[in-house]
């Protein structure tokens, strides 16, 4: 079976606008994992700041070394779980925390190396508590600025694949009416056939003539100065016009015969069973159906019909032929000629 390549472009696209929508997840999710440690690094940092400060009153040899193992286990968790963390380092980078943490790690060393309840030990009790409250006013300041720049971005995000459905849409929307278009067997102003249709029908009906030895006719009816009239008048007027001249041109022939509108001023009737003389006689009836009508214009429109009849001497396309017979003929005045 041939496949309709227009169905599956267009379910294609349909697929592209729902795989579209989940991405701002996939954008957001490695910002947002970057934000997973934070929140456990701040508050290791408020119980070191704490811990220090109880140091320097804890006497208790062994609930003092259990404290500074607590102390030293959380500066390992902030230094693999926040200063580590690959999503973290344009941010260390920029706020320079790795320097500010290395000042807390001498501080803590320095602290270590001095004896408990001396000058020296309470002095370095009280700069290793500054250098952490240093690094954790700078940690808070990174934090905020990462969490900024991360939203700025989740928006970026969330713009951009609006933008991108927006785009599908649109462009969804302007493929289907090109499709539409393409498949249409109908003038969209004036709802007679296409030349699409006519150039099927046409093909179509001089088989059957020349199968049935049957003869078959074409009646063109044709504007003069086309442009010039579609600009006096405005478009919908122009448009209601079209229509109302559509429908006297339809409703004047069989319902056998076939009426198309092939080019924007061409109007053609196709008509089987209709030979040369009948043609003719058709063409003054038609003639003077449209000068009788009262058209609602407010100035005249010109109009040109022509004839031809299939037959297999024709050098011409029935078309052409008409065409030409058309250009010999008188023009039609439509509306009020004054």
């Amino acid at each position: 079976m041939k496949r309709d390549w227009s169905i599956f472009r267009i379910t294609v696209l349909l697929y592209a606008i729902v795989v579209l929508l989940p991405l701002n997840y996939y954008f957001a999710k490695d910002s947002f994992s970057s934000m997973q440690n934070d929140a456990e690094t701040m508050q290791k940092l408020v119980y070191i700041n704490g811990a220090i400060q109880r140091l320097t009153t804890v006497k208790d040899g062994e609930q003092l070394a259990q404290d500074m193992v607590a102390i030293e286990d959380a500066l390992k968790t902030i230094d693999h779980d926040f200063l580590q963390l690959p999503a973290n380092q344009k941010y260390i980078r920029l706020f320079r925390a790795d320097e500010a943490y290395n000042s807390v790690l001498t501080a803590w060393i320095d602290y270590k190396r001095t004896g408990t309840q001396t000058p020296e030990h309470l002095q370095a009790a009280e700069k290793c508590w500054h250098e952490v409250n240093s690094f954790s006013n700078l940690s808070k300041e990174m934090v905020s600025y990462k969490n900024e720049s991360i939203l700025d971005k989740l928006y970026l995000s969330l713009i951009f694949s609006m933008i991108a459905v927006l785009s599908l849409v649109v462009f969804v929307r302007l493929y289907i009416k090109i499709q539409i278009e393409k498949h249409a067997i109908h003038d969209h102003i004036t709802g007679l056939y296409n030349k699409k249709y006519y150039n099927e029908v046409l093909q179509k009906s001089k088989v059957l003539s020349i199968r049935q030895e049957n003869p078959m006719s074409l009646l063109v009816l044709s504007f003069e100065h086309y442009e010039q009239l579609h600009k006096k008048m405005d478009h919908k007027s122009f448009n209601s016009f079209l229509q109302e001249f559509s429908r006297q041109f339809r409703e004047f022939f069989r319902q056998s015969d076939t009426i198309c509108r092939v080019e924007d001023n061409v109007f053609v009737a196709v008509m089987p069973d209709i030979n040369s003389e009948h043609v003719q006689k058709l063409a003054e009836r038609l003639e003077k159906r449209l000068e009788l009508h009262k058209f609602e214009i407010r100035s005249s429109v010109e109009v040109r019909i022509g004839t031809a009849t299939y037959g297999k001497e024709n050098d011409l396309s029935l078309l052409e032929e008409a065409i030409e017979v058309m250009k010999r003929d008188p023009l039609i005045r439509l509306g009020d000629a004054s």
